[in-house]
């Protein structure tokens, strides 16, 4: 048995603390070596003139991190411990100079919703109705599949709203459009190929490419996507965006749905994902029914979100599975854990349900109408040197530019002047075609009336 050499401090640091990392620190550092017997508690606590219980203590906790075990009859001892590896870095230089980016005065983001126009009254007044201390289910755990209430009454709103038939048995409630896009690709399993339109919603594109499915390209067209290259695949679930396709905004007219549901049950283990990803904001028509209400066969897989709806924040999506699959879900998903909590899930409900979902949409419906007319009389000064898409949904304009500046021009001179808009060509696979050129994305759900108009002068005086 050795001596410790220990000093203490008359500091805000406890006492059996110090005691615990000096002699931790001894045996890191090989002063105190393998098998070595420290004093007993009394004798540590009569050389340091401390009591016996702060020797208790640091010896204790020295014990539960594997430093010290403790023998019965015999004492404590010091454990065996490897050398820790020590790996070399290379050192990181920063650059010697960094380009400032010019401040952004107008962001045409085609991601961001009218967040001043969010109903923090109406929200607040459910949240205050759900927290309640009666609810024997609030503090319990989420069900897999998601609160059943919330599931039988998105159930109900897209029946009314979007004609998909279903029950709330077929929903399942998600975390966003990855967390159901992980479910999905787990159900698919990863010998089935998934068929990406192109121009594609690359981010869903690259989650199945990392969850290690074969992705296949299929192009685009002014109807949306292509069938002929689809005839001859099977074991295949294709990603498509029919409402409103993103980004080009098309819609796919029913003769081309027709196609591709009769597509679908010509092969074997042929699927259909619908990702309707904005279509509660259709302005110059009624709502294109879901190609989910035309299937006869069991073959469409619908996606839907709330973060157009209400806020990207809220992070609730949610996925209506065809009964095959959902067969499939049930036996092998149900050991996952639904990853959107309890009480967020009843407050949508009581949202849903109590009407207030009804309003502020029919609100944002309106709003977004307006903005995005707004925009379009902006972009009038541009004349004949710039050809508007897909202006009668969503939440975003893509235009095209006549002036013979490309793309990347268009982006860079943009930039220079404070605006922020967004390249078409990061959702090709491939090279741009030609007759797609020349265009970005302009979105106006987060922008007034002034700030778009602001926004345009200045693309006019930098593109014109």
């Amino acid at each position: 048995m050795i001596v410790l050499h220990l000093s203490l401090q008359e500091n805000n640091e406890p006492l059996y603390v110090q005691v615990y990392q000096q002699i931790k620190q001894q045996i890191r550092n090989g002063t105190l070596p393998e098998n070595e017997r420290l004093p007993s508690k009394r004798q540590l606590a009569a050389q340091m003139q401390i009591s016996v219980n702060t020797v208790s203590a640091a010896y204790s906790q020295l014990v539960s991190e594997g430093f010290l075990v403790a023998k019965p009859q015999r004492g404590f001892f010091v454990c065996h411990l490897d050398e820790l590896i020590q790996t070399s870095h290379t050192e990181i230089k920063q650059p010697q100079t960094v380009r400032t980016k010019p401040s952004v005065l107008v962001d045409f983001s085609i991601s961001d919703v009218a967040r001043d126009k969010f109903p923090f009254q109406a929200w607040r007044k459910t949240m205050n109705k759900c927290f309640n201390e009666y609810d024997p289910c609030l503090l319990t755990s989420t069900p897999p599949q998601g609160d059943y209430a919330l599931r039988q009454a998105i159930a109900r709103y897209l029946y009314q709203a979007r004609g998909v038939s279903c029950t709330a048995e077929q929903v399942i409630i998600g975390a966003g459009n990855d967390n159901l896009l992980q479910m999905l690709s787990y159900i698919l399993d990863s010998s089935c190929t998934i068929g990406m339109e192109n121009p594609v919603y690359h981010k869903a594109m690259h989650f199945f490419q990392r969850m290690g499915h074969s992705v296949k390209s299929i192009p685009v067209d002014e109807h949306g996507i292509q069938i002929e290259p689809l005839e001859s695949l099977d074991n295949i679930a294709i990603y498509v965006t029919p409402s409103h396709q993103f980004p080009l905004g098309i819609t796919m007219p029913i003769s081309r749905r027709i196609k591709l549901l009769n597509w679908s049950q010509e092969g074997s283990s042929r699927y259909i994902i619908e990702d309707d990803y904005d279509s509660e904001f259709r302005y110059n028509s009624r709502p294109v029914p879901a190609l989910q209400s035309l299937d006869q066969n069991s073959r469409v897989i619908y996606l839907g979100t709330f973060s157009k709806s209400i806020a990207p924040s809220l992070r609730i999506s949610y996925m209506v599975l065809p009964l095959p699959l959902l067969k499939q879900y049930l036996e092998q998903y149900l050991l996952f854990s639904s990853a959107v909590s309890r009480f967020e899930q009843a407050v949508l409900h009581e949202f849903i349900t109590s009407g207030h979902f009804e309003t502020h949409l029919n609100k944002m419906r309106k709003l977004y109408r307006t903005r995005g007319q707004d925009l379009v009389q902006a972009l009038s000064v541009f004349g004949n040197q710039l050809q508007i898409f897909g202006e009668g949904a969503g939440l975003y304009l893509t235009v095209q530019l006549k002036n013979g500046l490309s793309e990347t021009e268009m982006c860079k001179k943009a930039e220079e002047a404070g605006v922020k808009v967004y390249p078409i060509s990061p959702y090709f696979t491939g090279p741009v075609p030609e007759e797609h050129q020349s265009k970005v994305l302009l979105g106006f759900g987060a922008l007034t009336a002034e700030q778009m108009q602001q926004g345009v002068d200045l693309l006019y005086k930098a593109w014109m």
